[in-house]
């Protein structure tokens, strides 16, 4: 088939072709997952593992996610959509197929039919979709989710998709953009976002007239003072004789920022980009936009050519017409660092965003500092757990947790030895940063025909998944601070530990489900539907349509 597309498309090369060749290739890869998932449920024990909190499908999940380098639970989620359109909707899978429905459109049905639980209204709802999507125009998602909806209203009114409330679906997020620094956002109870933005405010105004913060710079730092339960806002004036408060906030909640160590040098540069970060943004003009987009200023004239309006010629430079004493450009900021200025190494948070050296210089002036130390050849420790010195480079390593795909902070991570003591040594060449899941999946899915591992003295992963493929991964510290990822002394297995029987991670068990994770889906849709029925008969009717 692809073949076919190559031959066809070549010389025209358009983007609507392509994106059928796109839809067609994505049908196939999700009908490959459900292969693999046929395949865990078809094995002996499957049955069992279904109670397992990592069970048959996680572990499925699991190998998806590390093929496509994505996170489990997006390989979780292609693997739901997978499974919708092998049992629940075959008519639309095969359009899937052929290239003629999007991954887009695919994704939205399967999500919002998941109610219609009897077979016959699964068929005709299969059925009606079949008969309009290669119609149907491109739509926004609001449309496009209130045609999927209008069609499982007519074969099964209680299936349609619950949105939730707005109250019950309260929650805060963040966004890491990798400037530094985070976005939130989320929805709170109205009472509790007034009384937060009042004392946002407050905070804001405990500091002296000399912060060189504005206030909308101090409510956001106050969110900080916030999570260490003070009452105040630490002023940054500099002056010794400060009427603000000035003691760094110190509490349970824990950050952890690693960084080169010169980051923290002082320098002329360092302090440039310091103060930079503080007061008025810099503008773009000296005033306002309104003022100077005028037709006049913009040298415009009546004439219906403006072809000669703005000009650069052949050379690069600028006429001297078009530059004159009546162009609003902006005056340099003292404060502004430019490019010929070196600029400090930045740092991270372990498991999150990428840190300019100014904001990681920032953070160091109310953080404890402690040197991480690269243990070079010194020999292995004598026991399962390792020290604190040597588990913080181990975390400041990896950065994450290393199985491939998975961003997972080193800070929530167990230490797992890749050999298993007591035959493994506890050495830097033999541990690495797991989240818990994957500690479970290496220890319950691992084996001669389960997931493997190898680690190099770098601290590079080898992973190979029981389907035989082969995954590398690097320590997270590699691109920032390549000095920790120096080769530590390699693993050196002695003849009496190789006399021992492994002793694969004590202690740690697989939690088990109270019910299955199918068990689980049925209680929801069942739940939902519920609440459909009610809803429903409150209003007399079927759906608002």
């Amino acid at each position: 088939m692809f073949d076919r597309f190559a031959t066809a498309f070549d010389a025209s090369g358009t983007v609507g072709d392509w994106a059928r060749v796109e839809a067609a290739a994505t049908a196939r890869r999700l009908a490959a997952m459900v292969v693999l998932l046929d395949r865990a449920y078809a094995a002996d024990g499957s049955a069992d593992r279904e109670q397992w909190y990592l069970d048959n499908w996680g572990a499925v999940a699991a190998e998806i996610g590390a093929e496509q380098n994505i996170t489990q639970g997006a390989a979780s989620h292609q693997l739901l959509i997978a499974t919708a359109l092998r049992d629940r909707l075959p008519r639309v899978a095969a359009l899937f197929a052929q290239g003629l429905v999007s991954y887009r459109v695919v994704s939205a049905i399967t999500m919002r039919t998941a109610l219609v639980r009897d077979r016959d209204a699964q068929k005709a709802v299969d059925k009606a979709f079949a008969e309009v999507l290669a119609d149907w125009a491109p739509m926004s998602e609001e449309k496009l989710n209130t045609a999927i909806d209008a069609i499982v209203a007519e074969h099964d009114p209680h299936g349609v998709y619950r949105t939730k409330l707005s109250a019950k679906g309260r929650n805060i997020q963040f966004d890491y953009d990798g400037s530094g620094t985070a976005t939130m956002f989320g929805t709170l109870f109205a009472t509790h976002g007034k009384a937060l933005e009042k004392r946002l405010n407050v905070l804001a105004h405990t500091v002296c007239p000399g912060d060189p913060r504005t206030v909308e710079q101090r409510r956001a730092d106050a969110v900080h003072s916030i999570t260490h339960a003070l009452d105040y806002l630490p002023c940054l004036c500099g002056n010794d004789d400060c009427p603000g408060p000035k003691t760094p906030p110190t509490g349970n909640a824990v950050v952890y920022v690693v960084v080169n160590e010169d980051t923290l040098d002082e320098s002329d540069a360092a302090k440039a980009q310091d103060a930079a970060l503080d007061g008025e943004p810099d503008p773009l003009f000296d005033k306002p936009l309104s003022e100077i987009t005028t037709w006049d200023e913009l040298g415009g004239n009546t004439g219906a050519d403006c072809s000669d309006d703005f000009h650069v010629d052949a050379e690069g430079e600028t006429p001297d017409a078009a530059l004159n004493d009546e162009t609003p450009i902006a005056e340099p900021d003292a404060n502004h660092t430019n490019r010929d200025q070196p600029a400090t190494r930045p740092g991270t948070i372990i498991g999150g965003p990428f840190l300019p050296g100014s904001l990681a210089r920032r953070f160091a002036l109310t953080a404890k500092v402690r040197k991480v130390c690269h243990p070079g050849d010194s020999p292995p420790e004598p026991r399962y757990t390792p020290s604190r010195r040597l588990a913080e480079f181990v975390r400041c390593r990896d950065l994450t947790c290393r199985f491939p795909g998975c961003s997972e902070p080193a800070t929530h991570a167990d230490i797992d030895h890749t050999i298993a003591w007591p035959v493994g040594p506890t050495c830097a060449s033999n541990l690495k940063c797991l989240c818990r899941r994957h500690h479970l999946l290496k220890t319950f899915w691992g084996g001669p025909t389960g997931w493997r591992d190898r680690q190099l003295p770098d601290g590079t992963i080898i992973w190979t998944s029981p389907s035989g493929r082969t995954y590398v991964t690097e320590p997270g510290s590699k691109l920032l601070f390549p000095s920790l990822c120096a080769p530590t002394a390699p693993v050196t297995i002695t003849d009496e530990a190789k006399t021992k029987a492994p002793q694969p991670n004590p202690g740690l068990t697989m939690p088990r489900r109270q019910r299955t994770r199918a068990q689980g889906r049925a209680q929801r849709i069942t739940d939902d539907r519920r609440l459909n029925e009610e809803e429903a008969r409150l209003r007399g009717g079927g759906p608002p349509w």
